[in-house]
């Protein structure tokens, strides 16, 4: 079926972009061909003397190219023809001899904002689920079609590489600010709009191309090299912080922009495309573009059952996570009771999703209106019985477990006999809390990771009578508030929590053994990871990784493995982490002195708890194998253990929840990359030297046996 539609009215042609198979528009060979050949026409065709480019879906222009396209480029020259393609058709299309506007409506995504880009004028809808980034760096390339030379033409490079460099969204209102659309109209008004700018264009086109301020931006920045210079160092500092050189994507983009300034626009897209083709056959693209599709697979409800309708839940506890979840839910349009053990309290809990809802403000993702309209939805109580009637109720209470089964037990009083009761808990066992419930099988586990906001995985815990409509409702609710979701079985710490423990539980052995506090966390982000173990450790809180250790320590003892003891006594001690300013970094103010990432000053007191006064040099590849291993082994125990039913959920679960690295691919691409073999001498080597905690897990001398992957 044709996805292009070319009618003409008055002598202005609209083409419409509509594949009627797909759910959006994407870029794919078909489309490719059809636009070639309607190209042809417009260059020809006299009687045309306007052009509108729009989407023919109802809340969608285009979403980009068709990841499926990247699979196929396999070695180096694959990707070259088809980037000097995309860009042969989009610049075809910017040296039309007649004005194009593109009209946009929904997510302008990639390629498809690079075939905006290729426009004269841009007109976009204000609607919230208009959009427009490149997000080709997050897939480990550089745009394909131009986008490395139109968006700093069009908006400044400043501005442009702040987009480039992280694939992150601008909203309608900011693209509108930057120079990134003409106009933003209402939905219904789009076409109209667009028509009546055609037509006012028709005979103005070459004011159109040297219009704007931002192009005298531009020229400053090509005719001043000493101003180029510094813009792009500080880029390149900002990209080395940010990627430690793992990453090769960013600093390539850099180089396309740099290279279009410093020797024009043509020879920019030739050298683009160079660089796409260069990037599409790397290790770390191939993985990003393999975990897209893992992504895809968990933003889809799992459950074969039919969810139950939900408008309207409950939270229960108005602390940090509690009002995370506040916010989250609220944003994505549920109404919310959000009850507390006061009303004071409840209202905190509501001004801390004022604070994050606020943020979206600043974003320009939402107007104060649209706020102040969701938070209307969020009602304050300290009363279970304004949860009746409630059809899904989110405990987030502190993480103990006879207080979770009075919460539970309070609720079930005033909830209806259909109603889920979701648990917010990093460790214990949902059947322990469901084991005194008048409904067990209504009891689930939904374990959001901190902070609430921008932590993009939840586990779902299906208890052992959990039924699976609860379940699906569950997974269903998560979806809704923009989550990607694992299910998970109920086993102490699910798999997050399970895997992580290892890493941090290795980080304190190290420190008793002489080693750094920020030497460790420097390494495991070398490796790619966000945080270091250590540093992961007082944001979730000592206290909250004292009572992870305590319910999982069963788990270790049965290996024969004794997890170390010394966080016990920090927390024994009054230390919580970032929380109460008391951790492994100092918090307290320093007047002078950077206290904040890398800078971070770190709390001598805490070695006397380690046993060594002294610390001694370890190198870092030694700290990232001994951190590593034991976190990829217990994510073997997992599967082994049927904690996650398949490989491909462990490593997303892992990339989303605990951010291990994504060009890595999750800790079973991993091993799968480094070799099972390999994985297994170097445990067995470890084990060696340091005791039982590095016995490879059965599953890994099954697969080595077997000569085996895990994919």
């Amino acid at each position: 079926m044709k996805t292009l539609k070319l009618t003409v009215e008055d002598h202005i042609a609209t083409l419409t972009v509509d594949q009627p198979q797909n759910r959006v528009n994407t870029i794919t060979s078909q489309l490719i061909a059809e636009f070639d050949e309607v190209l042809d026409n417009l260059e020809h065709d006299e009687l045309i003397r306007a052009l509108i480019i729009t989407g023919g879906k109802q809340d969608r222009f285009i979403s980009g190219a068709d990841i499926r396209l990247l699979l196929g480029f396999r070695k180096k020259g694959d990707a070259l023809a088809f980037s000097r393609k995309a860009n042969s058709l989009l610049t075809r299309l910017s040296q039309l001899p007649v004005p194009v506007v593109a009209a946009i409506h929904g997510p302008a995504l990639g390629g498809g904002l690079e075939v905006a880009l290729a426009c004269d004028y841009r007109i976009a809808t204000d609607d919230p689920t208009t959009r427009f980034s490149l997000p080709e760096v997050n897939l480990g390339l550089c745009p394909a079609a131009g986008g490395s030379q139109r968006l700093p033409a069009l908006i400044g490079t400043s501005e442009a590489l702040s987009m480039l460099l992280t694939g992150r969204t601008v909203y309608p209102r900011e693209a509108l600010e930057t120079g990134l659309v003409d106009e933003l109209i209402h939905v219904p008004g789009l076409m109209k709009a667009a028509r009546n700018t055609a037509r006012m264009l028709m005979d103005s086109k070459d004011e159109i191309r040297q219009k704007g301020a931002v192009s005298k931006v531009l020229g400053t920045m090509r005719g001043n090299p000493v101003a180029r210079r510094i813009l792009f160092n500080r880029a390149e500092s900002d990209i080395q912080k940010q990627t430690r050189g793992r990453y090769p994507a960013p600093k390539a983009i850099l180089e396309c922009v740099r290279h279009g300034l410093k020797h024009g626009p043509e020879a920019g897209l030739a050298f683009e495309s160079e660089t796409f083709d260069a990037l599409a056959v790397t290790p770390e693209s191939r993985q990003l573009v393999l975990g897209y599709f893992k992504r895809q697979a968990v933003r889809k409800n799992p459950s074969k059952a039919r969810p139950q309708k939900v408008d309207h839940i409950g939270v229960l506890g108005a602390g940090l996570m509690g009002s995370g979840i506040t916010a989250v839910s609220a944003a994505r349009g549920f109404a919310v009771t959000l009850k507390d053990r006061d009303i004071p309290s409840a209202v905190r809990g509501k001004q801390a999703a004022w604070n994050e809802l606020t943020k979206r403000v600043q974003a320009r993702a939402i107007t104060e209106f649209e706020r102040d309209r969701l938070l209307a939805g969020i009602h304050c109580t300290d009363s279970y019985n304004d949860l009746r009637g409630l059809p899904f109720v989110i405990e987030a209470v502190f993480e103990e477990l006879s207080f979770k089964r009075r919460v539970l037990a309070e609720s079930e009083e005033v909830l209806p006999d259909d109603a889920v009761f979701a648990s917010n808990t990093s460790a214990i066992p949902i059947s322990d809390i469901a084991a005194s419930a008048r409904r067990p099988e209504r009891v689930v586990g939904m374990h959001y990771f901190s902070p609430a906001r921008k932590m993009p995985l939840i586990e779902i815990i299906r208890g052992r009578q959990t039924d699976e409509k609860a379940v699906a409702t569950t997974c269903d609710i998560a979806l809704r508030q923009g989550k990607y979701v694992i299910v998970v079985d109920d086993q102490p710490g699910f798999y997050i929590s399970r895997i992580v423990l290892p890493m941090i539980n290795e980080a304190m052995h190290l420190i008793e053994e002489g080693a750094d506090i920020r030497i460790i966390d420097t390494a495991m982000k070398n490796f790619g990871f966000p945080v270091g173990p250590v540093n992961l450790t007082d944001e979730v809180g000592i206290d909250v990784v004292s009572h992870v250790m305590e319910t999982m320590a069963p788990v270790f003892n049965k290996r024969g493995t004794t997890l170390n003891q010394s966080i016990h006594r920090l927390y024994e001690s009054g230390f919580a982490g970032r929380k109460n300013r008391r951790g492994f970094y100092d918090y307290r103010e320093k007047k002078g002195i950077l206290n904040r990432q890398d800078h971070k000053l770190i709390n001598q007191e805490i070695y006397a708890y380690f046993g060594e006064s002294g610390r001694r040099d370890f190198q870092l590849k030694e700290i990232m194998d001994r951190i590593t291993l034991v976190m990829i082994n217990e994510a073997a125990y997992c599967l082994q253990d049927k904690v996650i039913a398949r490989p491909s959920d462990g490593d997303i679960g892992a990339v989303l929840g605990m951010g291990f690295p994504a060009y890595r691919g999750g800790p079973f691409r991993y091993m799968d990359q480094e070799g099972i073999r390999s994985v297994r001498d170097r445990l067995l080597y470890r084990r060696d030297l340091h005791g039982a905690r590095f016995h490879p897990a059965p599953l890994i001398e099954d697969r080595f046996n077997a000569g085996k992957t895990f994919h």
